[in-house]
């Protein structure tokens, strides 16, 4: 799929640079290109946590690793309002699980505030800070970006009779998961610890969020996040014997799985995993933001997670992700640009128990009198194993990701955790910018497969970033110390060049 998005962007980028004297004479057409090394050298199992979270998997999770990247944009301009433009970025690794691959690759169609877009991006989540905060629960950055087709808007775009107090934010897609063979190789990997693993993963997504004039004083930003994986393939062994069931993934399934649905008669239809179609992630958000004045601007935010829709009715308790952001928007120099504070929970899970009537025949159903709806196990499913993206989640990575998972296990240990996050940003001298983030959580394992010790960690990091015309210099320290991860110590260095073609 990479490979047939790659060979239309570069169909287009032909046509565009076929036309070089419209392009120069109208500058409606604007090529860059950026060029990154970056390496990590220390002691330890990991590179240290902070480093590698929420940064679409780029920099690898092993110790002593390092890149070379290499990204070109294009963007050109059909009329005023329509704007063409694509990218293509490669990645060689050492010391990591992908050696070369093609981190994006996608194509986007612009129409004033609207988009059309095709292939693989690295997509910043549209609420939570890409750079300080932990991360967002469904739509995140952690893992590399998963290819698609989606529409959407640009931003936040204002809603038109609404006098200016009203907007609107929202993407719909749908999309593929590329690591049927990552999945595989862990599962032989594993051996005895996995029973099956998924393959030819499809995926949906969307959000909706709406946000009142963010100039006033106080405003209001409320919406939703959703995320499915469905259609595939699960293989399973028992005694020996492979076992390969499909699920379809056809227009109608295209249909099914926009919302929570499911199949009423799922345990004689022999289809358990499809009382819901699908493995539905989501998260619901409420978040108030205070103007102090033209320069300071202090917001709270609660986002509520769900994984079924017993967290959709808040039954999960205090789970979910709480924080506070400070920004700063002054000119100039900044002692303090941004500021995170974040509480993130996920123990209840709407309690320990899940028991349904349905999941026993017919014949029995009516002398169950109990219906417990719980044990949610956030980013687990029996059929997909997990809710990730080559080993990470494309979610909050605070709950440790399956490829720390030494035994090659498929899914989430630990998503039972509480932890406190904070990060810190701001400028030192015109050139000099630093960067402070720091994590502290404890685990209790899942509901069914509890820690029979208490997991724990703390992970912090600090940066320094020196920038002078195209060139952009970093330096980093970072550790962990605990026993999720182990006691990590990682110096990182990174360099980039930004250049111009047209």
């Amino acid at each position: 799929m990479k490979l047939r998005l790659c060979q239309l962007f570069a169909c287009i980028l032909g046509l565009v640079c076929t036309s070089p004297i419209q392009a120069q004479d109208t500058l409606s057409t604007h090529i860059n290109y950026d060029l990154t090394a970056e390496t990590a050298v220390g002691t330890g199992d990991y590179t240290a946590y902070q480093l590698t979270a929420n940064r679409y998997h780029t920099l690898a999770t092993r110790a002593n690793t390092a890149y070379m990247r290499g990204t070109m944009n294009i963007e050109h301009s059909l009329s005023d309002n329509l704007t063409l433009s694509g990218c293509i970025d490669a990645i060689a690794s050492v010391h990591a699980d992908h050696k070369a691959y093609l981190q994006q690759c996608y194509i986007n169609l612009s129409w004033q505030a609207l988009l059309v877009e095709a292939g693989s991006r690295e997509l910043a989540p549209v609420l939570r800070d890409p750079q300080l905060s932990s991360g967002a629960f469904v739509k995140g950055m952690n893992a590399k970006p998963i290819p698609q087709i989606h529409i959407g808007t640009n931003g936040f775009y204002t809603i038109p009779h609404t006098h200016g107090w009203l907007q609107i934010n929202f993407d719909f897609g749908y999309g593929k998961f590329m690591d049927s063979g990552y999945r595989e190789d862990k599962f032989w990997q594993g051996g005895s610890i996995n029973q099956s693993y998924a393959e030819g993963i499809w995926y949906h997504q969307k959000h909706l969020y709406f946000r009142t004039n963010p100039k006033k004083r106080f405003f209001i930003t409320a919406g939703i996040e959703h995320a499915v994986q469905f259609g595939g393939a699960i293989h399973t062994f028992i005694n020996g014997h492979e076992s390969i069931k499909e699920k379809p993934a056809g227009l109608r399934t295209f249909w099914n799985v926009i919302l929570p649905l499911g199949d009423g008669d799922y345990y004689e239809d022999d289809a358990l995993e499809d009382w819901i179609y699908g493995n539905h992630i989501g998260s619901m958000t409420i978040q108030i933001g205070w103007n102090i004045n033209s320069y300071h601007q202090l917001q709270i935010y609660g986002d509520d997670p769900f994984d079924d829709g017993s967290g959709m009715r808040k039954s999960n308790g205090w789970d979910g992700l709480w924080g506070l952001q400070y920004n700063n928007k002054a000119a100039g120099r900044q002692y303090i640009r941004k500021a995170v504070v974040e509480y993130f929970q996920t123990t209840n899970q709407s309690g320990p128990l899940h028991c349904d009537p349905d999941d026993y025949p017919r014949s029995v159903r009516g002398q169950i009198s109990d219906y417990v709806t719980g044990d949610d196990n956030y980013y687990n499913h029996m059929f997909y194993n997990s809710f990730s993206h080559y080993g990470m989640t494309p979610g909050n990575p605070l709950i440790t990701s399956p490829i720390y998972n030494k035994d090659c296990f498929l899914g989430f240990r630990d998503n039972r955790i509480k932890a406190w996050h904070v990060g810190l940003s701001g400028e030192i001298t015109d050139c000099l910018s630093y960067l402070i983030k720091g994590s502290y959580r404890e685990g209790w394992g899942t509901y069914a497969t509890p820690l029979a010790d208490k997991h724990h960690s703390f992970d912090a990091m600090m940066q320094g970033e020196y920038h002078t015309g195209p060139w952009r210099v970093s330096a980093a320290y970072a550790f962990d110390k605990g026993n999720i991860y182990g006691d990590c110590s990682t110096f990182n260095f990174k360099i980039s060049y930004h250049g111009k073609i047209l």
